[in-house]
This record gives structure tokens, C-alpha cells and sequence, in this order.
């Protein structure tokens, strides 16, 4: 059943959001400006003394479930950062997505593997896009057009926005944000991917923590697993800081895009139903369940050009309340 909300109600619960969102920009502004200072010492003399005339942006990364508030983050972090004259570009993983064309090719060679049906899981972003757009920003020494994808586009299916539509970063720039619900996801090795395997095997119906990967072979997970080598060794390196918008458990990510489609429909607009919805959002819970248990336990791959932790987390209840801030690794 949809639940309507009293305008006032409505009013009260933005004021809310808005000071939550404010607090959250701030203190992660705080700890990406503090990262910036460091880069920019590191980078600032060469090794005989001589002053550099460019330094390299701070490149952060930020990971956060979908519906976390990654994007709304974003926004408020360019303008804080800006704000302070600080050169900012955000943009997203989900912008180096593959061609619609591209991705029906992908779909087609692996039809065994419903995962790669549609755009989302590890294997279907144009990864080498996203290291020559990384690159060039760090040269920080000419115009560099930022990928845009347009998800509205083919029904739904969507696809990457032409050349002339993409937004372009001029030099110089001091700070790049790069998001994306599976940014920092990590592969595992034969052990831990044996041990997943296992627990989502188990008798009785497998582990509570893998259930959404039980209605998918072995080869299909491994697949997933195996196309993050390419992004560890591609993207990951590039990126000298992060900030984790930590969940307890990857099924909130349902109840957090559920409110968001009874939101549209209240106001009339088009939505999801709720079979369509549960479809949609188990296609990306699989590579969730591999991947919050290694970040926890290991951290985000970065540059390593920065002194520990490079990684500021903010822990977040069912309400997307941030109960908890740490350091890590």
C-alpha cells in the first residue's frame, strides 16, 4: 500500500534531508580538502627542490549503495569545494557505461549469464574510457570532455549521450570526484571466492548473506568476479583517496528504491511496479553480497601516494541517517 504524505509532513522531512545532507558535505568536504593539501605538498616540489608549474588533482573516489545519496553528495561537495576555489568535476561510473550497442553485443556472447543482460554489474562499463578520462584529468594540461550516459534513452536500456552533449573540464583542476554504487568493489582470489561459493551452496538453502546469489551458477558469478581484474588494474589505482557510504546489509537497497518509486507515483509520475522493481534491484544484490565483506576487511585499491587512511567512511542506518564516521586503512 502507498503511503501519501501530508504536505507539512512532506515539508518537515526535506528540512530534515536538507541539514543532514549540509552536515554530511561538510564533513567530507573537510576531509577532501585535507587530502588535497597533502597531495598537493607531495606533488609540489620535484626531487631536486624545483617548484612544479601543474600538480595533479586529488582523484576521490566514493562508494555508496544505490539510493544511498551518492549523487545528491556529489552536488553538494562541487559546489562547497567550488565555493572555496576549488577546481571541482564529478562524474560517474555509470557514465562509462557501453553503448547500447555494445551492450546488446556483451548480452548476446553471454546469454548464458543473466547478470549481463542489462547494464549495471562489472563488465559493462567501457573501462578503458574511464582510465583515458582519469588520465587526462591528471595531466591537468588541456580540455578534457567528461563521458555522459543517458539511461531514459532505448526505452529504458539507455545509452552514452554523443560527444557534443558530453561536459568539458579545463585545467586547471584541483579535485575530481568519481561515484558509483560498485566503484571500489574488489576481486576475490580463488580462497575467498571458494569460501563465497561455499556459503551460498550451503545446505538448507545457503547463507542469509548470499541468498540473492543462490538463483545464479557458479560460472555466473565468476564471471562478475573475474571483469573487476580490469578495474582494479585500470581505475582503481588512480584514485588517491575514498569516501564509503557504508551499509550494514545490501538489502536496504530495495526498501531505499522502493520509497522512491511510491514518491513518484504519489505525484503522478511513472514508475515501477513492484515486480519490476524486486527485478531490477536483484540483478545488482549478487556482487554486493562478494564485495561489502572484503571492503570491510581490507579497504578500498588507491594511488598509495597519500599517507594513511585515505578512506573516510560514514555508516548509515535504514533511514540513511549517518549514525557513525570513521577512518580507515
Amino acid at each position: 500500500m502507498t503511503v501519501v504524505l501530508s504536505s507539512l509532513e512532506r515539508v518537515r522531512r526535506s528540512k530534515v534531508i536538507e541539514q543532514a545532507v549540509s552536515n554530511r558535505v561538510q564533513r567530507t568536504g573537510d576531509f577532501i580538502i585535507r587530502k588535497l593539501a597533502q597531495k598537493q605538498k607531495l606533488l609540489s616540489t620535484t626531487s631536486n627542490g624545483q617548484v612544479l608549474s601543474s600538480v595533479a588533482p586529488l582523484v576521490v573516489g566514493i562508494n555508496g549503495a544505490q539510493g544511498s545519496g551518492k549523487t545528491t553528495l556529489v552536488r553538494g561537495l562541487v559546489e562547497f569545494l567550488r565555493d572555496r576555489n576549488i577546481a571541482t568535476v564529478g562524474f560517474s561510473l555509470d557514465d562509462i557505461y557501453l553503448t547500447h550497442r555494445e551492450q546488446q553485443e556483451l548480452a548476446e556472447t553471454h546469454r548464458d549469464n543473466p547478470l549481463l543482460q542489462f547494464r549495471g554489474q562489472a563488465g559493462t562499463h567501457d573501462v578503458e574510457l574511464g582510465h583515458r578520462t582519469l588520465a587526462a584529468l591528471l595531466r591537468n594540461d588541456s580540455a578534457v570532455d567528461i563521458p555522459a550516459y543517458d539511461k531514459s534513452l532505448n526505452g529504458g536500456y539507455g545509452d552514452r549521450v554523443p560527444l557534443a552533449e558530453w561536459q568539458t573540464a579545463t585545467p586547471p583542476i584541483d579535485v575530481v570526484l568519481f561515484e558509483g554504487w560498485s566503484l571500489g568493489f574488489r576481486v576475490l582470489d580463488d580462497r575467498e571466492f571458494a569460501h563465497f561459493i561455499e556459503q551460498v551452496r550451503k545446505p538448507g538453502g545457503g547463507s542469509v548473506l548470499c541468498k540473492h546469489s543462490q538463483k545464479y551458477s557458479d560460472q555466473n558469478l565468476r564471471e562478475i568476479n573475474e571483469n573487476l581484474v580490469k578495474y582494479e588494474g585500470m581505475l582503481y589505482p588512480l584514485i588517491d583517496a575514498w569516501v564509503y557510504m557504508r551499509v550494514a546489509d545490501a538489502d536496504v537497497v530495495y526498501r531505499w528504491r522502493k520509497e522512491q518509486e511510491d514518491e513518484l507515483a504519489a505525484t503522478g509520475r511513472p514508475s515501477l511496479s513492484d515486480k519490476q522493481l524486486e527485478d531490477f534491484v536483484t540483478r545488482f544484490l549478487p556482487a554486493y553480497e562478494m564485495a561489502l565483506g572484503k571492503l570491510d576487511k581490507r579497504g578500498f585499491i588507491s594511488s598509495g601516494l597519500l599517507p594513511a587512511p585515505d578512506t573516510l567512511r560514514m555508516h548509515l542506518d535504514l533511514e540513511r541517517n549517518v549514525v557513525a564516521w570513521d577512518h580507515k586503512f
